[in-house]
């Protein structure tokens, strides 16, 4: 009998179904479901949740303000889909195909659903002065949705295509920061609910995860 390689035994003991996503992102779908039952009904723990986070972030510090009214621009649709073109066209150049058509797939699906669902909740926004100019209406935050979406595909790519463990790490450290701040900065600009926050990441999740589980099952796994 021909004794197996190193790479077969590793093949052979590999459960290579854990690098599919779609359980982690049935629970996230599920867990966005009940939130945003939550905060359509009206629920008092939504009520105090966006209360005791508002009295913990906002402030009237000017460097604050003035970082807060100037950093929030990065998670602007515009910025958005122009960031996200960007990625696509190098993706396309490097012809990293199937990670274009991830990429371009996953941020339609994402910001689509998230119009639909503003539209079918009509969660007016904040009855207080905006920091910043804002539009339509609350829930889920479209700067959390597109920017939970897109960093989390630039931290999918990080980790399948940089091979340097080190610069893997500080840039996917860099892109989580990013949809942290942005979150942070609409509810200090007075334009958004915390739990509109909290619904647009949790959104974004799911659909970065449903993503990913068709890339690698399309992809990846072939």
């Amino acid at each position: 009998m021909l004794k197996k390689t190193r790479g077969e035994r590793y093949l052979n003991t590999t459960d290579h179904s854990r690098k599919d996503t779609i359980i982690p992102a049935t629970i996230f779908l599920l867990i966005y479901a009940a939130w945003a039952i939550l905060v359509s009904s009206g629920n008092q723990f939504i009520h105090q949740f966006d209360k005791s986070l508002i009295g913990l972030i906002c402030n009237n510090n000017p460097a604050i303000i003035k970082f807060a009214t100037t950093f929030t621009n990065l998670g602007n649709t515009s910025v958005i889909m122009v960031a996200t073109i960007i990625l696509v066209i190098v993706l396309g150049v490097f012809r990293k195909y199937a990670f274009a058509v991830f990429t371009a797939g996953t941020m339609i699906a994402a910001n689509g659903y998230n119009w639909i669902i503003k539209h079918a909740i009509g969660r007016q926004r904040p009855m207080v002065h905006h920091l910043v100019e804002a539009h339509g209406y609350s829930f889920p935050s479209g700067h959390s949705v597109g920017s939970a979406t897109l960093f989390g595909i630039l931290i999918i790519l990080t980790i399948l295509l940089v091979k340097k463990k080190g610069l893997k790490t500080i840039l996917c450290i860099i892109w989580l920061c990013f949809p942290i701040l942005i979150g942070y900065t609409r509810i200090f600009d007075h334009v958004h609910y915390p739990s509109d926050v909290v619904g647009g990441f949790l959104e974004g999740i799911s659909f970065l995860l449903i993503g990913y589980s068709f890339l690698y099952h399309y992809y990846l796994d072939k």
